[in-house]
């Protein structure tokens, strides 16, 4: 692992992580890449595994150079591509969207929901039934700042759903609206409010809840495959797409960017899918039929084919 804080480390890295490698600032983009293949010598590796939005055609010219091959991980198909595998599991995805950006004619696109990696908890051993009675609902908006998403939809819910609904609030170690956060809960969550700040358990967690009120990002991937009927509000523009194409495949509801979806829209967003239970039922088996959970697998067999090859 090369570039994060040790801080993000966590148990389960340790089993697969030999040596975590710190990068503490970021000169440019040839330095850094010239950093990478300077440590790939040294632990005689020949295959990188890319995920940073700043890895631009500088960055991999510098790559190329020096005989690397790698797997990058790409969100928006817009940025020229040096690479051997190129990664992006948005459902809305299509091979066309790369014919302007791939450089390596041998490239493999490995494109849709079928890649999304996930921890290894997930799915969860025990799934939750299609169109389970709701009693417990989710609520999360990322890893990071939740731009006052998770206030927004607790607010709206809890005043308009029946009393017997519980509320599970997921919320990243990140996100700096945690401390308001509990301090709304404490005053007007009424008991029915559990705020779980980096949950150990995240998989058993979705397992047991019933619906969800979502951001985009990777919490959307983990709750398809808890089979979790799902209301999306993007909180950034690049959710957008995605979960768009999210409520075009039948997985969920999409209402918009947060700042132009307002509570009666939440409101009666989640009376429709609390009062139809075959809706529920079918949005549930749509996304379990669109991530099984197996990504990193079929990434990793990827990655041992073309090195075994060279």
């Amino acid at each position: 692992m090369v570039g994060p804080p040790k801080a993000y480390a966590n148990a389960q890295d340790a089993v697969f992580i030999e040596d975590w490698i710190e990068v503490e600032t970021w000169t440019s983009s040839a330095q850094d890449a010239a950093q990478l293949v300077a440590i790939a010598r040294d632990k005689q590796g020949r295959f990188a595994v890319l995920d940073d939005y700043r890895v631009d055609a500088d960055y991999q010219h510098v790559l190329n150079a020096s005989g690397l091959h790698w797997l990058q991980f790409d969100g928006t198909a817009e940025k020229p591509l040096w690479a051997d595998l190129v990664v992006n599991a948005n459902p809305a995805v299509r091979a066309e969207d790369y014919a302007e950006v791939l450089n390596k004619p041998a490239a493999q696109l490995l494109l849709g929901p079928g890649y999304a990696v996930m921890r290894a908890e997930f799915p969860p051993a025990a799934l939750r039934a299609a169109g389970r009675v709701i009693e417990r609902v989710l609520v999360a908006f990322g890893g990071g700042d939740d731009r006052g998403g998770i206030e927004f939809a607790l607010s709206t819910l809890i005043k308009n759903a029946p009393v017997n609904w519980h509320f599970v609030v997921i919320s990243g170690g990140h996100n700096p609206r945690n401390p308001q956060l509990a301090g709304w809960i404490e005053t007007h969550g009424q008991g029915r409010v559990s705020l779980l700040i980096n949950p150990d358990n995240v998989a058993t967690v979705m397992a047991g809840c019933d619906l969800a009120v979502m951001a985009g990002g990777t919490s959307i991937y983990e709750a398809a495959v808890c089979r979790l009927p799902m209301v999306l509000i993007a909180i950034a523009d690049n959710q957008i797409r995605p979960a768009k194409a999210w409520a075009n495949a039948g997985a969920a509801l999409f209402l918009g960017s947060l700042h132009e979806v307002d509570a009666e829209r939440l409101r009666l967003a989640v009376s429709k899918l609390a009062a139809a239970d075959a809706l529920r039922r079918d949005m549930a088996v749509k996304a379990a039929e669109l991530v099984d959970g197996k990504g990193a697998q079929r990434l990793a067999s990827k990655v041992i084919e073309m090195v075994s090859t060279e």
